[in-house]
């Protein structure tokens, strides 16, 4: 027996309380600081007499600085470390109070759902590891508390690693297992055979962790077998489906023969809240795949990282589809030729013993082929269902009313798959496109002023910076891909959108003029393309936008902002007289009088002005009646309907001024009604409630004005921007104006 340190006996500043376990390198004490400095306990891990050589001390050491750099709320945490008096090492580690995670997880009768949550979240701290080049090497349930308030935190990070030697394959089987920290019911076939572990060695034995807290039992029992035995089960047997597991009956045997703990399906169910046949159908399918696919014997096929298997148990949870399948016959047969191959060598050399290695050839051959061939259809089969939900079903709710949470929902959920398949797309330029395009979505909808979204500027930047990488990636790698290119114009335009927004006008400006070089060379090189000319135009009205448009924040140059809608104009003009059916020519062109009127509006030009609204609204109304649910269309009516009542407010023309007011109020209340987390829209009926309660007010409208009901809009508008969604909402340029435009009417923010 080694020798234990006694109770009292002193460890550094710590005072040793009691033994918590040991194990055949060392023990586990719980401590104290000895000076009273915190009253906390600690667990202190010391090596046993005798096994501390020069080598394991140097490892140990090594160790203590890897687990320092190990920092992770659900990993016990690494607090002070040194030499006893006599030279033994030891870690001072954080005390963890709590349970296992199985018998957490049996107490509580945790639903499946919530066990595979509370695992991910184990995943997380292992993925943070393997992240920082540490492999833990024991992963089990005992290695794996769960604290009373049901935080999970990972313990014995490393050790495994520190204490193992690696002695060479001439030391003596016993002393091998011995030294080899090693839990055989969840230790991988390559650590059963002494062979060099990678972070998959730790992915087989979380799904050995997760096959026991969703069945209640293990694949297998190899700790009371004989080594060759064990090594053959491990290395070698296929675990039962877990489906199939949960409606066994197992008999334990702890020590004496007469001390036994019976598994059964009733037991089982019920530490889960379920019956048996409900448990059974629950694992059927995804998670029987998801949980086979990280035992599976080779490294190279199990899931390559605790990230990767926890990122498909999301996508079962979330009811997608998930990246594990089941092995095919082809596959089964191979290994069972592997596991067999004298007999089956045998057998052929009798039958056919001139063409045997012939035919075992053509016969792998096909094999592989078929594998190759099924990956690429699994791969592709992925792929295309992330593009029917991003790009048919999101294009198809696009502009519908009280599609903006439906739509940010599409776009995370397929920019997930388009992720994962990114990993193994090796710079495939479709692939990289179908990203690019994903992740201006994802922009849009999160906070592009132009677009119903959610107000989080902050991520609409991020997402569209990570296409501006792709794309850049893409147009070095195929400097003639004409796609590219139009993808870096057009997400130059979307990110001079929301700087604009966020009061970056210098980079807004910036953006927009690269936006607009990109559109002029496009459409100079294809004179005849029509949608490159409609980019063209639009790239000059944003540049105007950011010049000198006083709707938006810009630079004051007004006469560079008229300059481009004037460019812009001649475009869509033309355009339309060569197809004045086209939607698109058509709503640019209705954009685009909105826009030059705004700027004769600035420079005192009313009747001008008004006769360009008018001639914006002739051509939104229409559209919005042909196509009612189609927001932008239905918004721009109102916006015309808006900078009608401007003109005639500025007139004095009051009653005019307030039926105008009225049939915007009206539109944009419908548009909020129909989404109420469309921040855009939001602000628009702020707007419009304060034009319409300037109007009400006015001492010379109908009625001889109406404070009262005015001052009642302008508090309906203060309202909607303090219930504004989004993380960035109240940091919004165009927020900050409205407050502003309440403030000088009421005096309230």
């Amino acid at each position: 027996m080694k020798d234990a340190l006694a109770v009292g006996q002193h460890i550094g500043s710590y005072r040793i309380e009691c033994e918590l376990g040991r194990g055949g390198m060392g023990a586990v004490y719980l401590a104290r600081r000895a000076d009273d400095e915190y009253r906390k306990f600690v667990a202190i891990k010391v090596v046993w007499r005798g096994m501390n050589s020069d080598d394991i001390v140097r490892r140990f050491r090594n160790e203590r600085q890897i687990l320092a750099s190990l920092d992770h709320p659900n990993i016990a945490r690494l607090l002070d470390g040194g030499t006893t008096e006599d030279g033994l090492p030891f870690l001072v580690m954080e005390y963890v109070e709590g349970t296992s995670i199985t018998d957490y997880c049996d107490q509580h009768r945790l639903t499946t759902n919530e066990r595979l949550q509370l695992f991910r979240t184990v995943c997380a701290s292992v993925q943070h590891a393997h992240q920082n080049l540490v492999v833990h090497r024991d992963l089990k349930p005992s290695n794996i508390f769960i604290t009373p308030d049901g935080t999970p935190k990972l313990l014995d990070f490393g050790i495994a690693k520190v204490l193992n030697p690696e002695l060479s394959a001439l030391s003596m089987e016993r002393t091998r297992t011995e030294l080899r920290v090693l839990t055989p019911d969840y230790a991988s076939p390559e650590q059963v055979r002494g062979e060099k572990l990678m972070t998959t060695s730790d992915v087989y034995s979380l799904g050995i962790v997760l096959y026991e807290l969703l069945t209640g039992h293990r694949p297998y029992r190899a700790a009371s077998m004989l080594p060759h035995e064990r090594a053959r089960v491990i290395c070698e047997q296929e675990p039962t489906n877990p489906s199939t597991a949960v409606i066994h009956v197992e008999v334990l045997v702890h020590g004496d023969i007469e001390q036994q703990t019976y598994i059964t399906p009733e037991s089982v169910s019920r530490s889960r809240s379920t019956q048996p046949d409900k448990l059974r159908r629950s694992l059927s399918g995804d998670l029987d795949n998801i949980i086979l696919m990280a035992l599976r014997k080779e490294p190279q096929r199990r899931y390559q990282s605790a990230a990767q298997f926890s990122a498909d148990i999301g996508r079962h949870l979330d009811g997608l589809p998930v990246i594990a399948r089941k092995d095919t016959f082809a596959y089964r047969s191979a290994k069972f030729t592997k596991r067999h191959k004298v007999g089956v060598a045998t057998a052929i050399l009798v039958v056919l013993a001139t063409i045997a290695g012939l035919t075992m050839i053509i016969w792998q051959a096909m094999i592989a082929k078929a594998e190759r061939a099924r990956a690429e259809r699994r791969f592709n089969d992925v792929r295309k269902l992330a593009n029917s939900n991003l790009f048919e079903l999101h294009d198809t709710i696009a502009n519908l009313p009280g599609s903006t949470p439906a739509r940010e929902l599409l776009v995370k959920r397929a920019l997930e798959y388009l992720d994962s398949l990114a990993q193994e797309s090796n710079g495939d330029p479709s692939l990289q496109r179908d990203l690019i395009s994903a992740y201006l979505k994802v922009g849009n909808v999160l906070g592009n002023p132009n677009n119903a979204n959610l107000g989080d500027t902050a991520g609409a930047l991020q997402s569209y910076r990570k296409a501006l990488a792709i794309a850049e990636r893409l147009r070095a790698a195929n400097p003639d891909d004409a796609q590219a290119y139009r993808f870096l114009g057009g997400i130059s335009e979307k990110m001079s959108d929301v700087q604009a927004g966020t009061g970056d006008i210098l980079g807004a400006v910036e953006s927009a003029r690269r936006s607009l070089a990109i559109s002029r060379a496009i459409a100079e090189t294809t004179p005849t393309n029509m949608e490159a000319r409609q980019y063209l135009a639009i790239s000059h009205i944003k540049l105007g936008d950011v010049l000198g448009n006083s709707n938006f924040a810009n630079l004051g140059d007004q006469a560079g902002a008229m300059q481009n809608y004037r460019l812009s104009s001649e475009i869509l003009e033309y355009l339309y007289g060569t197809d004045s059916a086209n939607p698109k020519t058509r709503r640019l062109l209705g954009l685009i009088y909105e826009r030059i009127g705004t700027m004769l509006e600035l420079d005192g030009k009313v009747e001008e002005a008004l006769n360009t609204y008018r001639k914006s609204l002739a051509i939104r109304e229409p559209l919005a009646a042909a196509y009612p649910t189609n927001t932008d269309a239905v918004r721009d009516a109102a916006v015309a309907h808006e900078k009608i009542g401007n003109i005639m407010t500025a007139k004095g023309e009051l009653r005019e001024a307030l039926e105008s007011r009225r049939k915007s109020l009206e539109i944009f209340q419908s548009l909020v009604h129909a989404d109420p987390q469309n921040v855009q829209a939001r602000q628009s009926l702020a707007i419009s409630y304060i034009h319409f309660g300037d109007v009400l007010g006015n001492p010379q409208s109908p009625n001889l004005g109406r404070r009262a009901e005015a001052l009642k809009n302008y508090q309906l508008a203060l309202e909607i921007l303090h219930a504004t969604n989004g993380s960035n909402a109240k940091d919004n340029v165009k927020n900050r104006e409205i407050r502003e435009l309440i403030h000088q009417r009421t005096g309230a923010k």
